[in-house]
């Protein structure tokens, strides 16, 4: 400690005497929230703070004295020291006066990442001090990883809703030329049973197959409108703002949403709501991620997010600045194959839709001419059972 104080002093601070009294200096260190390591050339330690003893699990008197290389993995302990003598011989740095992502060892043995950060301090003797600061970045990878795990479950549904819905559509679109075959077929039965006269033995037999296979077509897609209709969600009481919260932070991971501005206005005294709060991200994902594309070339790019308390019902409003929706496609926007978009295939506002509904809410579309988009959907509150 004494050390590293030395060299503080010999860099010309400008504070009293008193401010670089040991004992202050030692609170001070101590008081960081991150770990701070003081190293000499040879990788001695002369500083180790109390975050540093949370860190690794060794206390100061255990490591004082001791090579840094105490605190690394068995990779990093072979590198260690070559590093610092090849810094010293030739100025080139690697991590000196930058940042690094590292490993770090506890005294159970245990590794979790480090952000590391390296200065370097020389007194008026030339003599080189390093000074470690240390990041755990346990929690934050922690948290990386479980936004990963939303987005790709998010993922997953949006292509299960996905399948669902083109599914249904081309059931739908389907049925109606199909039922058309069949009367087409038998009519023309009919008609060649009225004209008599010789027909080919195959005829008969040929159209009643087309009939037959055309009817197994209709069972088929009846089976698949059965299969992909949506049954019932799975459903608990939830805070509609945190579930805004956190989808808004999956959002806008990325470069896309650089530069927008993102404003929550969010009711603070609202009743818990009864949703399926996968789905539900769904829809504010499906949302923000439209806004985010219709604002691309935008000047002043923004994002509203509000919420707020209705009839028996909490209203979720998502809302941009951007060019807004046509008349023509605001009629028909949560139809399938109906998109926002110059190049969108017309599933997202559907699937939202669908799910809104599912919930025994209600979704729409409101838009201006200066104000850009509005999208309204609505989702039921949470009636705790008596007793």
């Amino acid at each position: 400690m004494k050390a590293a104080k030395d060299s503080l002093a010999a860099k010309g601070a400008s504070e009293p005497p008193s401010v670089l009294g040991e004992d202050k200096l030692r609170r001070v260190v101590d008081a960081a929230l991150d770990g701070m390591v003081v190293i000499d050339s040879a990788g001695t330690v002369l500083l180790y703070n109390a975050a540093c003893e949370r860190l690794f699990g060794y206390s100061a008197k255990e490591v004082l004295g001791n090579n840094v290389k105490l605190l690394m993995t068995q990779r990093d302990r072979r590198n260690h020291d070559t590093y610092i003598r090849n810094y010293l011989r030739t100025g080139r740095a690697k991590v000196i006066g930058k940042g690094r992502d590292v490993t770090g060892r506890r005294k159970d043995g245990a590794t979790f990442p480090i952000r590391l950060s390296v200065g370097e301090l020389r007194d008026v003797a030339g003599t080189t001090l390093f000074v470690g600061t240390l990041h755990d970045l346990t929690e934050a990878l922690r948290t990386r990883a479980r936004i990963e795990e939303l987005q790709s479950e998010l993922t997953q549904i949006a292509r299960a809703n996905t399948v669902g819905e083109m599914g249904s559509a081309l059931a739908h679109e389907l049925t109606q030329p199909l039922s058309a075959v069949v009367g087409f077929v038998e009519a023309s039965a009919a008609l060649i049973d009225q004209a008599g006269g010789e027909v080919p033995a195959k005829l008969r037999e040929y159209m009643d197959q087309a009939v037959a296979q055309s009817l197994r077509a209709g069972d088929v897609i009846r089976l698949l409108r059965e299969f992909t209709a949506r049954g019932d969600t799975e459903r608990s009481a939830k805070d509609i703002n945190a579930v805004v919260e956190e989808t808004c932070r999956l959002a806008t991971l990325g470069t896309a949403a650089d530069g927008i501005d993102l404003d929550l206005n969010l009711d603070a005294d609202l009743p818990p709501v009864l949703v399926d709060h996968v789905q539900i991200q769904q829809v504010i994902l499906n949302l923000v991620r439209n806004s985010i594309d219709a604002l691309k070339g935008a000047e002043s790019p923004a994002i509203t997010i509000a919420t707020g308390l209705g009839r028996q019902a909490v209203e979720v409003v998502v809302g941009d600045n951007g060019p807004g929706v046509s008349p023509e496609v605001r009629e028909r926007a949560f139809e399938p194959f109906v998109s926002t978009k110059p190049d969108g295939i017309g599933i997202g506002l559907s699937i939202c839709r669908t799910i809104v509904e599912a919930h025994g809410g209600r979704i729409a579309v409101d838009a201006g001419t200066e104000c850009g988009a509005a999208f309204r959907f609505t989702v039921p509150v949470f009636d705790e059972p008596p007793g």
